[in-house]
């Protein structure tokens, strides 16, 4: 079978659409551009099993309002249709609405309603909705930027793993990342915030992995890039997560579940961009510099490609 970028690719030809890749799509409204996207999550993929309810619907609220970030969109509000198996209990689905609604609540929006059906497995599909005068894109990046996250890496990663490994028993540092992987955040508020006052260029969502989403910047910006390893802010615990779990940090960060997002920022804007992101109590680590061509990683003082991996459907 096709892979996921070969089918997008495919079907965008079919329905007559650019062949560029966006977290999220813009159609011009009253003076402003209106910004929309979907997200579909599902069990297994996305919710591993024994995440609370709540946690499940803070996620499926998480991911979209995390396209409309990477935007630079100020949320409207999210759609969402759910799809549920006559196993979930009522105060499954009541758990499920009130992850749902505090997600919204603190990104300043509202779920607005939606559908439901009956499926084997719990499937939530969402539709996120933002407005923003001149969204952002992937396009935007140009040489001399410098390459920026908006907060630690890996908990939502290590979480993931924690869940599948099935223990019982997990020391602190492992709780808390179980925790930030069940309720990320999205930063749309502090992305509209960027955006508006024209502090970043370009950003995606990490969401399917931290070097494809450079890659990301990369390919649709036509440039090239590079990561200083000895900068990626790492969550606390996760290195040494990773060790006792014999993993690679670096291989881990593309595992995806993370929310943060990858910025492009004028380097003469990025001390503004930090006081901004401070004042959402938020901190914005600069990681590498947006190059002419090459993706590369500098690690240990030495340089070599940056292999794009990451999450994809269909591999």
């Amino acid at each position: 079978m096709a892979t996921e970028e070969e089918l997008t690719r495919l079907i965008k030809k079919e329905l007559g659409l650019e062949s560029s890749f966006e977290d999220a799509e813009s159609v011009p409204f009253s003076g402003k551009n209106l910004v929309i996207t979907t997200d579909m999550l599902t069990e297994g993929d996305d919710f591993p099993p024994g995440m609370p309810y709540d946690a499940i619907g803070w996620n499926a609220v998480a991911a979209n309002l995390s396209d409309i970030a990477a935007a630079g969109a100020k949320p409207l509000g999210v759609l969402m249709a759910w799809g549920l198996p006559r196993i979930v209990p009522e105060d499954g689905g009541r758990q499920i609405a009130k992850g749902m609604a505090a997600c919204a609540r603190e990104n300043k929006t509202k779920v607005l309603g939606g559908d439901m059906n009956e499926t084997e497995s719990v499937i939530l599909s969402g539709t996120a909705f933002g407005v923003a005068r001149y969204p952002l894109k992937r396009n935007g990046a140009k040489p001399g930027d410098l390459l920026a996250v908006t907060g630690k890496l890996g908990a939502s990663a290590a979480g993931y793993l924690i869940y599948w490994s099935k223990r019982e028993r997990k020391n602190e540092s492992e709780e808390k990342m179980l925790h930030r992987f069940n309720y990320p955040p999205a930063r749309a508020q502090l992305m509209a915030e960027l955006n508006s006052k024209g502090l970043v260029r370009a950003a995606t969502d990490i969401s399917d992995g931290f070097s494809s989403a450079v890659h990301n910047i990369c390919r649709e910006s036509e440039v090239g890039a590079l990561v200083e390893y000895i900068g990626l802010p790492m969550y606390d615990g996760f290195e040494e997560f990773c060790r006792k779990n014999s993993k690679n940090p670096l291989e881990l960060l593309n595992l995806g579940c993370d929310y943060e997002l990858v910025a492009a920022i004028p380097q003469e804007c990025f001390s503004a961009a930090k006081r901004v992101a401070k004042s959402r109590g938020v901190e914005l680590f600069e990681i590498g510099t947006v190059l002419k061509k090459d993706v590369l990683l500098e690690k240990d003082g030495k340089l070599a490609p940056l292999p794009k991996k990451g999450f994809a459907h269909f591999e």
